[in-house]
């Protein structure tokens, strides 16, 4: 390997250590930005984003299945509190070790034991896991747009809600969501309010265009790459578009978020918007 195949490596490995604590929510505003920017351009890393995620998602179902262990460092709490944060505890650890791109290298052979075979059964489990999700995933549709749409049509057979605000630089600090109102010819801005898509936090911002409703929901950086084929059409194309029914959606990422464009006027009116 030459000097600068050997640098161009060691520095992609250094981002590659930077996707646990990015899924982790550990990283900085600032950190997390600059993370986000690169797995858009990045397969490799979204990659290994992917991968973590189904393990989180494996490990999560499986630490809900065990049984709860008192925590005797802690008399008052219950039960359940003490396997919550137990469980969370050995999530993380667990996927650090599995996936962290330091330790993958083999494990010497003496410490193969009963326990390296437990481990490499665990390994084959989550590569089954990883390896049929992004099909899975296909079949399914991207949920987080899912929720936009049905939001969206909720909205526009009734009214505005009541908690609605023109006050964005609240709701931003509110929800810790970069908020930025689009402005143009012909663009109303009609006000924000909070809401959730998948579960997690999310801005809702609604504007008038041609006489015609349209609402830009903004998540954060995790759930909007958290699909593998908008992290592909973001590489590929910088946005991600879909339609379904009457609705188009335009979605594109920002400083540690991502926006999503939805309303009922084809697709290349809605981009313009964003320009």
């Amino acid at each position: 390997m030459s000097d600068h195949d050997r640098r161009e490596h060691e520095a992609h490995a250094a981002w590659l250590e930077q996707v646990a604590p990015y899924l982790d929510d550990e990283l900085s505003p600032d950190e997390c930005r600059v993370m986000a920017q690169h797995l858009a351009g990045c397969e490799p890393c979204r990659r290994e984003l992917a991968r973590q995620q189904a393990v989180s998602q494996r490990l999560g179902r499986l630490g809900a299945a065990a049984p709860s262990v008192p925590n005797s460092a802690s008399p008052a709490a219950t039960p359940s509190v003490a396997h919550a944060a137990s469980a969370e505890a050995v999530e993380r650890r667990l996927r650090h070790r599995l996936l962290s791109p330091a330790r993958r290298r083999p494990a010497p052979r003496a410490l193969w034991g009963w326990t390296g075979w437990g481990l490499a059964a665990v390994q084959a489990c989550v590569l089954a896991v990883v390896l049929g999700w992004p099909s899975w995933q296909a079949r399914q549709g991207v949920p987080m747009v899912r929720d936009a749409v049905a939001d969206y049509r909720q909205l526009v057979a009734g009214e505005l809600p009541g908690h609605t605000t023109r006050d964005t630089a609240v709701l931003a600090r509110t929800l810790a969501l970069p908020l930025e109102v689009i402005e143009g010819p012909g663009v109303e801005f009609l006000g924000a309010w909070p809401t959730a898509l998948q579960g997690q936090p999310a801005a809702a911002l609604a504007y008038r265009v041609e006489a015609r409703t349209v609402v830009q929901y903004v998540v954060s950086g995790p759930l909007f790459f958290n699909r593998a084929s908008v992290r592909d059409a973001v590489a590929r194309e910088g946005r991600y578009v879909a339609h379904l029914g009457d609705q188009a959606v335009v979605g594109w990422p920002g400083d540690n978020a991502g926006s999503l464009l939805v309303g009922e006027l084809p697709t290349d009116r809605l981009e313009r918007l964003r320009l």
